[in-house]
């Protein structure tokens, strides 16, 4: 064999060697993509108050990862937009909870007084609000100086709280005095005041902001209040003791308490779309970052419920520890490895 074609050979291997190297790194990288994407599915944050826990559920797998104590009846539940951050109302010990979510511990504990009990988060992570059961005051916490740094008045007996997705709002359920508060989220003045039904319990956005949901415990119905306009565009009739409500895929999925039922309805025009005999003593309800799956905590089976939100069909359930609530939009997508933070029956039972 002459010098040149023992030189064009060898010239040819390399550049096979170096079109297969390349091959083989592009698969590991997309094999690492994807194992990521795999890695950062949503988390359930489950308060268990008789068990006084928090529960990490990965709700892919509906596996209990990690449960951790949270002393003081931990009933309301908020996360950070990063998924970062979790913050737990204890309403016996009249403070909230803050939890490193990456490390799953508990980090710190605010003294609010009163009796905290919905708790909601603004969407760039600072302040949490906290909705104030015996003060009947909306508190703003500062996450970071670990303080209240504002108090506004409510109606009485605020249990369940929400913002806007884009931070403008914040929005109280006054048990007591059947309505919701519509609040500046930054200043705390008072834009309006909507009654509602009676008892409203757990309110939420829409997907789209426009409208506001409140279930009304007492008179077995969810209010559908216009966001902007502050007035009650229609009452819907739903099941027994309604508890909480979230919208997705175009539908409004409700927890009916005492009629172990979930109760959906089209948020157009209101018509019921099934009644989905799925759970018992049904609470706390929330979305997957998706859309795609629903969520339910069953106080007496102590279940974390999984539905598909097209089929409607019961998809899977987790074992959770005693009482769960998880009042609030207990649903993120899981932090990813490294991150950091951004900035019993009675209180809490609806009823």
């Amino acid at each position: 064999m002459s010098g040149t074609s023992a030189g064009r050979m060898a010239a040819t291997a390399a550049r096979l060697a170096a079109v297969c190297l390349t091959a083989v790194s592009l698969t590991t990288a997309l094999s690492l993509v994807t194992a990521s994407d795999a890695a950062a599915g949503d988390v359930g944050y489950v308060t268990s108050q008789e068990a006084g826990a928090l529960s990490f559920v990965d709700l892919d797998a509906m596996t209990v990862e990690k449960t951790i104590a949270v002393p003081g009846k931990p009933a309301g539940i908020a996360v950070s937009r990063d998924g970062t951050r979790a913050y737990v109302s204890q309403p016996e010990s009249r403070q909230i909870a803050i939890v490193d979510t990456v490390k799953r511990e508990v980090i710190g504990e605010v003294k609010v007084g009163g009796g905290p009990l919905g708790i909601a988060v603004h969407p760039s992570g600072s302040p949490v609000y906290v909705a104030d059961w015996y003060s009947h005051s909306l508190l703003l916490v500062d996450p970071d100086k670990r303080a209240v740094v504002g108090t506004f008045e409510t109606g009485q007996s605020p249990s369940g709280i929400a913002v806007s997705d884009d931070g403008s709002v914040v929005v109280t359920a006054d048990r007591d005095s059947n309505q919701l508060s519509f609040f500046a989220a930054r200043t705390g003045e008072v834009i309006a005041r909507v009654v509602v039904g009676e008892r409203p319990f757990g309110v939420s956005f829409s997907e789209d902001g426009t409208r506001v949901y409140a279930a009304n415990v007492g008179s077995n119905s969810v209010s559908v209040v216009d966001a902007r306009g502050h007035f009650v565009i229609r009452t819907v009739p739903v099941g027994s003791h309604p508890y909480d409500a979230v919208e997705t895929k175009g539908k409004v999925f409700v927890t009916d308490q005492y009629g172990g039922t979930v109760t959906v309805f089209d948020p157009d025009d209101g018509e019921r779309l099934a009644q989905l005999d799925c759970c018992d003593y049904p609470e706390g309800i929330a979305a997957g970052s998706d859309g795609r799956f629903v969520y339910v905590a069953n106080w007496f089976a102590n279940t974390l419920v999984k539905l598909d939100a097209a089929t409607l069909e019961e998809i899977a359930s987790v074992d959770v520890p005693d009482g769960p609530r998880a009042f609030g939009e207990f649903v993120r997508a899981a932090p990813t490895a490294g991150s950091e933070a951004g900035a019993g029956a009675g209180i809490g039972a609806g009823k």
